[in-house]
C-alpha cells in the first residue's frame, strides 16, 4: 500500500473510532451498598439521553451488592470487581477506562433524574467551552430540600459532586484524584481545577439525587482535617492561618452537631 493510501486509511479509521465513542461516560464505584445500588443503576438505565457508556467498579462487596449488579449486566458496558485501595483509587481505575467526552460519577447511594444526561448535553451545546458542568442536588432524605453551591465558592466549600460532569480532556490535563486523600479527594480535584483556570458552568438546576450520610458525614473529623489540608496547600496558607481556620471550623462543627 502506498504511503498516501495508508495515511487516508489511518485518517478514516481515526474518524470512525471517534464517531463510535459515546458522548458521556458514567461511573459508579461501590462497596457494600446492597440497599441502594439497584436504585442507582436503574437511574442510569432509564436516562432519556442514550449516548453514554456505563462503567461499574465493585470493590469486592460481600453483602449481596455484587449479586444485584449481576442482574443488570446488560446495561453495564464495563464491569470490574476487584480489590482497590479506596474509593478514589476505584474512581481512577474507572476514569482510565472511559471513552466518553464528558465523565460523570454517580455513587451507589445516589441517583440521577431521568433527564439528567439530556440536560447536561444541552448545557454542553450552549456552553461548548465548559470543561466542568454541574448543578445542584436534591436530598433523598425526606424534608431536607436541596443544595446548590457555585464554583466561585470552591475556596471555602465543595460543589455537589454527584451533579458534576468533567471533560475527559480536563482529566488528561490535570490528572485524576489524589488517592492519598480518603474522603475529600473530589474537593482536592475541583479546587485544583478551579485554580488552574478550568472553565466551569453552573446549570442552576438540580441534576442528581444525593443521600446524606456518606464517608464525609460518618468520619466528620477526618473530613475536616483533609479539607483543611487541601485548602492550605492550594490556597498557600501559612501555618498560623491554617490552624486558625481549622480551629474555627472545628468549633463551628461541634456547635452545629
Amino acid at each position: 500500500m502506498s504511503a498516501s493510501k495508508s495515511a487516508y486509511s489511518d485518517y478514516y479509521l481515526s474518524m470512525s473510532q471517534e464517531a463510535s465513542r459515546p458522548f458521556f461516560s458514567v461511573i459508579t464505584v461501590v462497596r457494600n451498598a446492597v440497599s441502594t445500588i439497584e436504585d442507582c443503576i436503574k437511574s442510569v438505565e432509564t436516562q432519556s439521553f442514550r449516548d453514554f457508556e456505563y462503567i461499574v467498579v465493585d470493590s469486592l462487596s460481600d453483602d449481596g451488592t455484587s449479586e444485584l449488579i449481576s442482574k443488570h449486566l446488560d446495561s453495564i458496558d464495563k464491569y470490574v470487581r476487584e480489590k482497590d485501595s479506596g474509593i478514589y483509587d476505584a474512581m481512577n481505575k474507572a476514569i482510565a477506562m472511559c471513552e466518553g467526552e464528558y465523565i460523570g460519577i454517580i455513587n451507589a447511594d445516589d441517583a440521577y433524574f431521568e433527564d439528567s444526561l439530556k440536560r447536561i448535553r444541552a448545557a454542553v451545546s450552549k456552553n461548548p467551552e465548559a470543561e466542568i458542568i454541574y448543578g445542584g442536588v436534591e436530598f433523598l432524605s425526606p424534608g431536607t430540600g436541596s443544595l446548590l453551591v457555585d464554583h466561585t465558592n470552591l475556596a471555602r466549600t465543595m460543589i455537589a459532586h454527584p451533579s458534576c460532569f468533567v471533560s475527559a480532556h480536563t482529566y488528561r490535563e490535570l490528572g485524576t484524584f489524589n488517592s492519598t486523600f480518603k474522603i475529600a479527594a473530589d474537593y482536592d480535584f475541583m479546587l485544583r481545577a478551579f485554580i488552574a483556570g478550568a472553565v466551569f458552568h453552573n446549570t442552576g438546576e438540580n441534576l442528581a439525587k444525593y443521600r446524606p450520610g456518606g464517608a464525609s458525614a460518618r468520619l466528620r473529623l477526618k473530613s475536616i482535617l483533609e479539607t483543611n489540608s487541601i485548602q492550605a496547600h492550594h490556597l498557600k496558607w501559612n501555618n498560623f492561618y491554617r490552624n486558625y481556620r481549622l480551629i474555627r471550623f472545628l468549633v463551628a462543627s461541634y456547635i452545629k452537631y
